[in-house]
């Protein structure tokens, strides 16, 4: 795919804010009341802070806002990270730090520039000499939404006997801008001269440099550090496994959910700055090549907007040609340039159903209702004259084949390929009777499902298949998919849909982002995971924690079935299914993704 729509269609599938419901505090007691007696002191290069209890567990201490970094604020506005001054006093860690900047609602999480926080998270049972595993959380959100608050890993860090750190980074343009104005005038230890972007990613290792310096005293071993993240998230894993330069030393171990969707797609910086600088800087009012004075004196409303103008909701990226990401993703993991460590890393078996009804215009005078009882905006267009398969000025009825080569086209293969035969043929790949949709009479198929699998194969299942095959030809790796059926919906929650998880008309099921909610203490609406799910939860936990500990999600005395190792001679995944048939591996992942109708495409990104 290569035109620039399908690189921000890519960053699209990043976009993705968990909410932490705020479970009720284990005891019944009011939460208020249990942070009035704060737990434990500990003194580092920021601060000395301290706990509260998680707010869902009175086995885990909790520290909010530890600040990480000075306020990228000023002068500091697109600098590397800077040491901040520690507070004169002790603060009681209670209180998320702001959220980056962002157009999306964080409540009760305020906004600011000033952000650069994390949060600890430790067992009230560690000591200063437990040395316990470290698990380092980089939120997703396309690099432009999101805060490490928003997720509560009481329970893995309680199970595992781990310690969690969760952070904020810098977002959007405040955080991979590239500007002939911005560029580095000196070396430093982020940057050589000329260098541009990258301030999100510059962030992300300072705040691992913290735990390095600081962990230990929480009871943490710095040497025992996995990074781990999700979308975006998982796109900045990936970026640090490639940042040689500058991550060395700073983990032992990677966990990658979904953030393979930009493998072939990061662009160079040169090549960022020619696709961007210009329109934002017309969008401020700023003046190339000397636009940083103006820059540094717009406000953050103004950048926000800007940001919209310039690069859409979508075009937010990392860079590389640089010092912190010297190759390009696919180039680094290809050729071993990267931090080699094992790496666990997976997909969702239905991802593209939290994006694929964003695709579809509402048709005048239509209701959303109307569509939902359709079965969704697509299964509702193979019925409905509409705008999406118009022919010229005339509305007119979708076929499938149609929808294919039009929703294709958004995704930006080029229109010489989109003919009335490739569509047949992708029709004939995925055809509607494979997708039975529970809510429509009789279980009548799903154009909508169709679809959102479509774009789950093309930008998720099989360039997370590129990347395990390129990392296992040099360090250990562990495959998944998460494939719950029954799994909470993310987007467009709404209290009165119930389960199995209907939200546009058919299952959510396993979309991007679902398996979030067996990980964390998160909760969308009134959900609840149901007893399958939970034993699904709690395997995962498991597994993560088992590769968080030794590297290995498998360790011995544990009932749970053997996680076979990646490797392109034997592409096994394991399958994370609820149930009491417990997961098995399978190696028919590139099969069952249609990965070879879509390997051409991605491979011309």
């Amino acid at each position: 795919m290569p035109s620039n729509l399908v690189r921000s269609i890519a960053v699209l599938a990043a976009t993705l804010t968990v909410v932490s419901c705020g479970s009720d505090n284990p005891s019944g007691a009011a939460p208020v009341s249990v942070y009035a007696n704060p737990q434990i002191t500990v003194a580092t290069s920021t601060g000395t802070f301290t706990s509260i209890y998680s707010p869902t567990s009175f086995n885990v201490y909790a520290f909010f806002g530890i600040r990480y970094a000075a306020p990228p604020v000023g002068a500091l506005r697109w600098q590397p990270p800077t040491a901040p001054t520690p507070p004169s006093s002790t603060v009681v860690a209670s209180t998320p730090g702001n959220a980056c900047p962002q157009s999306v609602d964080v409540s009760p999480i305020t906004q600011g520039e000033d952000c650069l926080f994390l949060n600890v998270w430790v067992p009230t049972s560690a000591t200063a000499n437990s040395k316990l595993p470290v698990y380092f959380w980089i939120h997703g959100g396309s690099l432009t939404e999101g805060t490490g608050a928003q997720f509560d890993p009481s329970v893995l860090a309680e199970q595992n006997n781990i310690i969690v750190v969760t952070i904020n980074y810098r977002l959007g343009a405040l955080g991979w801008l590239v500007e002939p104005g911005l560029l580095a005038t000196s070396a430093n230890t982020y940057q050589n001269v000329g260098d541009g972007g990258n301030y999100g990613l510059m962030d992300q290792q300072f705040a691992m440099q913290w735990v390095q310096d600081n962990i230990a005293a929480f009871g943490g071993d710095p040497t025992k550090v996995t990074i781990g993240g999700e979308s975006a998230g998982g796109l900045s894993i990936t970026s640090n496994l490639a940042s040689t330069n500058t991550a060395t030393g700073l983990f032992r171990g990677a966990i990658i959910e979904s953030g393979a969707y930009m493998l072939h797609m990061v662009l160079s910086q040169t090549a960022y700055e020619a696709a961007f600088a210009s329109a934002f800087d017309t969008a401020l009012g700023c003046t190339q090549p000397a636009d940083s004075a103006c820059l540094r004196a717009s406000s953050v409303a103004q950048i926000l907007s800007a940001q919209s103008t310039a690069f859409g909701a979508l075009g937010i990226a990392p860079d590389y040609g640089n010092k912190i990401l010297p190759r390009s993703l696919i180039s680094a993991l290809t050729s071993g340039s990267f931090v080699q460590v094992p790496v666990l890393q997976g997909t969702n078996a239905n991802e593209g159903r939290l994006f694929e009804p964003e695709f579809f215009p509402t048709p005048s005078g239509v209701a959303n209702s109307q569509i939902a009882a359709a079965g969704g905006p697509a299964s509702f267009d193979l019925s409905n004259a509409n705008s999406f398969c118009a022919s010229g000025a005339i509305n007119q009825v979708c076929t499938y084949p149609q929808e294919i080569n039009g929703f294709l086209g958004l995704l930006g293969l080029p229109s010489f390929v989109l003919t009335p035969t490739f569509g047949s043929q992708i029709a004939a790949d995925y055809p509607l009777n494979d997708f039975p949709d529970p809510y429509l009479a009789n279980n009548e198929p799903s154009s909508d499902e169709g679809l959102s699998q479509i774009f789950t194969d093309l930008v998720f299942s099989c360039n997370g298949l590129d990347s395990n095959n390129a990392l296992s030809q040099f360090v250990t790796v562990y495959g998944y998919e998460f494939n719950d059926p029954n799994a909470p919906p993310v987007a467009g929650t709404n209290t009165a849909i119930m389960p199995p998880n209907d939200v546009d008309g058919f299952p959510t099921a396993s979309e991007h982002g679902s398996e979030l909610s067996f990980l964390f203490n998160v909760a969308y609406g009134d959900f609840q995971l149901s007893t399958n799910d939970q034993q699904l939860a709690q395997e995962m936990k498991t597994y993560w924690g088992n590769f968080i500990l030794s590297g290995n999600p498998n360790m011995p005395n544990t009932s749970l079935p053997a996680w076979p190792e990646f490797t392109g001679s034997a592409t096994t995944m394991q399958n994370l299914v609820p149930g009491s048939q417990k997961p098995a591996s399978f190696t028919t992942f590139a099969t069952d993704h249609n990965c070879a109708t879509w390997e051409p495409f991605i491979a011309a990104e």
